[in-house]
Order: C-alpha cells, then structure tokens, then sequence
C-alpha cells in the first residue's frame, strides 16, 4: 500500500529529529571525552613536572600522597612500592578503570627512575555515566516528543489539502459554488483555483454535448417521422415483393436510426436523471427480439445461434440493453466464421460468448479502444467502446476474456462488484 503524503511528511519529520538529537549525543559525547583528555591529561602532565623539579635531589624511592593524587618516585629495577594496577605502563597519560574506583595516571621515564602521578576520578567517572544515561534518556524523550510533535505539525500542515479533498469529493453535490473563496493566496489556494477551472471547463463541455444531443434527438425526430409515415403509405400501396423487401430494409434501418438515437440522448444525461424513464423491459423478451433480428444473418453464415436463460433476469433498461446486444452480436458475428455465438442471461449477468478468431493476448486491455482488432490493431470500431460507455454511465462492469477452446467471452455484469 502506498504512503500517503501525511504519512511521508511525518516520517520526514521523524527522520530530521532522530538526526538532530542523535548528532546532539554525539557531539556531547565528543566534548565530554576531549574536555577529560585535553584538561585532565595537560593538569597531570604539568603537576608531575612540578613534582619531579620538587623532588629531583630524592635518591632514594618516594611515594608521596597528597589529596587525591599520589606522587611516585620509583627505580626501574624496584616498583614494589606502585601497586600493581598501576604498573607496567608506558610513557603518557592512561585511564585505569576498575570495578569499583577510576584513575588517570601519567608516566614519565627519566634515566633511572619512573614518575608516576596517579589522580583519583572516581566521582568524575560517575558524574560522566550519570551525564551518558541522561544523556540517552533526554535522547530518547526528544524522540518520543518529536513523534507527538511530527504528527501534530503533519496534520495541521496538510489541514487545508485534506480540507480541499472533501470539498472537492462533494463538489457534486454543491453546483455553482467555487471552492478557491475558501482559501487564502497560497499553494492551496493556487490549487482550488486549478480545480474551479478545471470544473467549470468540464461544466461547459457536458452542457455542450448535452445541449447538442437534445438538438440533434429533436432535429432528427421529425424527419424520421416523416420517412416513418413515407415507408408506411408506400407499403399500403401493395407494391412489388422486391420493392416491399427494400421498404422493409428502409424500415429496419429507420428503427435502428431511432434507437441510437435515442441511446445518445441517454448517454448524454446523467445516470440520476434516467431513473423512472418507463424504459425498462423484461432482458428474455429483449435478448429474444434481438437474436431473432440477426438469426437470418446466423443462417447465412451457417453459424448456430441460440440463448441460454439461467434464471430470471428482471427488468433491464431496453434502449440500452438493445445495444450492448447489438454491438456485441456484430463483433461476434464479424470475427466468427463457423461455429456457435451464445447469449446467457442471469439476474446478475448478460454474457456473450463465440467460436471466432478470439483476442489477441497484447490486445486484450485495449479491445474496448475505439477501433482495435486484429485486421486493425487499432480497434474494433465503435462496438465495445459504445458497450463499454453505456456500462460506466449505468454503473455495470464490463469484462472481455479469451474463451477455450477459441473465441471470446464478453461479459456484463449488473452488480459493479
């Protein structure tokens, strides 16, 4: 699942201050180690000249302790006197640490003798670990702080963009209202801006196409109406059985002019608007209408055409339904050259399957693309893309599959699901 932006900024913001504090630490700790090199290091280095320039005329050993620093003044062949902790070290400072007490000594090698400054840091080493852990501690606080703090500042951040998602997710349900007087001049105002043009540029091209279906629905009416009463008088004048055979072909093609007309006129209201229409008829009587209008075309072709009705189908929009059926039928009936093409209705589906030349795989996303096909890889006509058009406008889901052994199954389902 991907992030969305919220969650990226948070963690943006997460990252910064785990970042910051953790370089913080590190620089504390940093100080603190080169405080206790450079100060506590150079302070013995300078006492033990002190004590060697004091003691230089001393012959024999010295152990001389003062407050919390110890003076050793040894023989190289005798250090019975320097306890073994301390022994066995080189030239320069060193820390000892032991169980339950901390030093710094410094040596120095002079002819014969070893100088030895021991200085006792255990409280110093204890101040130091009580720093670490608070130290860590604080760490880990900033970090728990930072987490409340980054999502605080993420949301109120992306306050106005999710603000402008919900107006914009119900901005259908406000016409007319512009979304940008809600927003100051700022990047999101730039974008509710953007949106409200956007809005209004697709406003007007659906009114466009609205206006223009409803002129041509009305323009072409009454001219087919004219052609309708035409074809009607010429066939009452008993003509020839070859001029009554065109009259007729005039007559079904009037009827097709009528129904696609119709259809665009649907196509071009919105899915709210067509409920009530009185346009519902039962899917049996449509699906039977339908195959018997292109059985004589089956017959020529010697192609078997038949339905299956799997239960009760209910009551379908007709305009529509007669022509996803009719655009499904003539794919089938233009890529099957033997065989069978079946329609099976159901109370959830209209399925359309044939024994034709199928779909190719690459082509298989793209079949609803105007124009695509195998003869023409850039579609099949305006059929699938008109079924898939009516599909999104009644909320139906369109399906296109490979069917086995050879063909294609065309399914649409009622239920978007």
């Amino acid at each position: 699942m991907p992030m969305t932006i919220k969650s990226r900024l948070q963690l943006a913001l997460n990252l910064i201050i785990v970042a910051t504090s953790s370089l913080a630490a590190v620089g504390m700790v940093l100080l603190i180690f080169w405080f206790e090199d450079t100060l506590f290091y150079n302070h013995l280095q300078s006492d033990l000249s002190d004590q060697i320039r004091n003691h230089r005329a001393v012959t024999t050993p010295l152990v001389q302790p003062m407050a919390d620093t110890t003076y050793y003044k040894l023989p190289k062949s005798d250090q019975r006197l320097l306890p073994e902790v301390f022994s066995g070290y080189p030239q320069g400072g060193h820390e000892v640490l032991l169980p339950d007490k901390a030093y710094n000594l410094f040596v120095r090698h002079e002819g014969d003798w070893v100088h030895v400054l021991v200085q006792d840091q255990s409280e110093f080493e204890r101040y130091e670990l009580m720093v670490f852990a608070g130290g860590g501690f604080g760490v880990l606080l900033v970090w728990g702080l930072g987490f409340v703090l980054s999502r605080r500042l993420s949301r109120q951040i992306l306050q106005p963009v999710s603000r402008l998602a919900v107006e914009v997710a119900t901005s259908a349900q406000k016409p007319g209202e512009r979304i940008e007087m809600n927003y100051p001049d700022d990047e999101t105002g730039q974008l509710a801006r953007a949106f409200d043009r956007y809005v209004l540029r697709v406003n007007e091209l659906l009114l466009r196409e609205q206006q223009f279906s409803a002129n041509a629905s009305h323009e072409l009416r009454t001219p087919m109406m004219v052609i309708r009463g035409a074809v009607d008088m010429l066939k009452e004048s008993e003509p020839q059985p070859g001029v009554l055979r065109q009259l007729q072909r005039i007559d079904d093609a009037l009827l097709q002019m009528q129904q696609q007309t119709e259809l665009f006129l649907q196509l071009s209201r919105t899915p709210d608007s067509l409920s009530g229409d009185g346009d519902d008829q039962p899917l049996q009587h449509i699906a039977r209408q339908q195959l018997a209008h292109w059985q004589p075309l089956a017959d020529a072709r010697g192609l078997l055409l038949r339905l299956e009705d799997h239960g009760e189908a209910g009551q379908r929009p007709a305009t529509m339904m007669i022509a996803v059926l009719n655009n499904l039928l003539r794919n089938a009936m233009q890529h099957t050259s033997e065989g069978e093409i079946c329609v099976q209705l159901d109370a959830h589906y209209l399925r359309v399957f044939d024994t034709g030349s199928g779909i190719a795989d690459e082509l298989q996303e793209r079949a609803s693309v105007r124009g695509v096909s195998k003869a023409n890889p850039t579609g099949f006509g305006l059929g699938l893309a008109i079924v898939e058009r009516i599909c999104e406008h009644r909320g139906w889901r369109l399906e296109i599959v490979p069917y086995h052994p050879a063909g294609t199954r065309v399914t649409v389902y009622f239920d978007a699901v």
